[in-house]
């Protein structure tokens, strides 16, 4: 037999043997390859953030992982609008990757004109971590409690000022959706970035806010501010004497800052498992999770049926109170 001959005959007998075994087998799958070059993740928000620094950690492990770089890239402007329509609009081959926090689910509350839908838009993998705010005073105003700030401010509606990183962020509205739930008047100071307001607030400029309790906590602990109160079900491990708001006195009161890794719509679902399983194995590492409490973060490990129904139950709650507590953007 000639060697083209032979040639043939093996072509033939590979394909013969090719079509006896399943398709998993014969051929390696997208998934089973993921991923063959550097993965980008996207963040919509600013560098430091919780969310950028939950972004980071995963993306350091990731690359110990996978033997591959992965790249954090923040995208900022618009209230995080800008970073998360990047994402939307990315090409869904698993190399594009999101990190989003509760401000997405704030800003489908916020604007009718996004150029994405919030839910329909993004394939959901994992919700991976939260962190409190805590309720802070400067030491001059002369409350104790949040119900004696309640009390103030019911007997001078509008006397109470608070700052915020800007009309429509979380910190904004955790104190809107505070005021509407007590029923009460305060004063809104935005601020062009948060650290702008928690210098006036040590100053004195501005008598309250409501942001990250890693951002509040060392000035607390110094003597610098007075915590009333804490957001979420339950008491920080940061401000361990700090009550919840609710234990303070507004029963139904929760509001975390959650952070959650996306992908666009149509990624295929092998990969988005693999992402998935991936990044579920990560946060059960001892290192990670040190880590995470290092940030001031909390974990909170959810897989994407879970994670969609707490956006969309999230942004119904947020449209509620954007709705009630009048909130108004520029």
């Amino acid at each position: 037999m000639s060697n083209r001959n032979q040639s043939q005959e093996s072509r033939r007998r590979a394909i013969q043997l090719l079509g006896g075994l399943p398709l998993a087998m014969a051929l390696p799958s997208r998934a089973q390859e993921y991923p063959v070059r550097p993965v980008k993740i996207i963040v919509p928000y600013g560098p430091g953030t919780v969310s950028d620094l939950t972004a980071r950690l995963l993306a350091e492990r990731l690359s110990e992982l996978w033997k591959q770089g992965v790249v954090v890239d923040n995208q900022t402007g618009a209230g995080g609008a800008i970073g998360t329509n990047a994402i939307a609009r990315s090409i869904p081959d698993g190399y594009t990757l999101g990190m989003l926090a509760s401000n997405h689910a704030m800003n489908a509350a916020l604007y009718s004109n996004l150029s994405y839908d919030a839910v329909k838009d993004f394939k959901l993998l994992v919700h991976t971590t939260f962190n409190q705010f805590a309720f802070c005073v400067n030491p001059g105003l002369p409350v104790q409690s949040l119900r004696q700030l309640i009390d103030l401010a019911k007997e001078r509606p509008g006397y109470v000022t608070y700052g915020s990183s800007g009309n429509g962020g979380s910190p904004h509205l955790a104190m809107a959706k505070l005021a509407y739930m007590a029923g009460v008047q305060l004063t809104h100071i935005p601020y062009k970035s948060n650290g702008a307001g928690v210098t006036d607030l040590l100053s004195g400029q501005i008598m309250m806010m409501s942001t990250s309790i890693s951002v509040l906590a060392p000035h607390v602990k110094a003597g610098k501010l007075r915590a009333l109160a804490v957001s979420g079900q339950t008491r920080s491990p940061l401000l361990p004497d700090v009550p919840t708001v609710a234990e303070a006195g507004i029963a139904g009161y929760e509001m975390t800052n959650w952070n959650g890794l996306v992908g666009p719509a149509s990624m295929s679902d092998a990969i988005a498992s693999k992402i998935q399983n991936d990044v579920l194995s990560i946060l059960k590492d001892i290192r990670t999770q040190e880590r995470v409490a290092a940030l001031g973060a909390e974990l909170a490990p959810l897989e994407s049926v879970a994670f969609e129904k707490k956006l969309q139950a999230e942004i119904l709650s947020w449209t509620e109170v954007v709705k009630s507590a009048k909130v108004k953007v520029d």
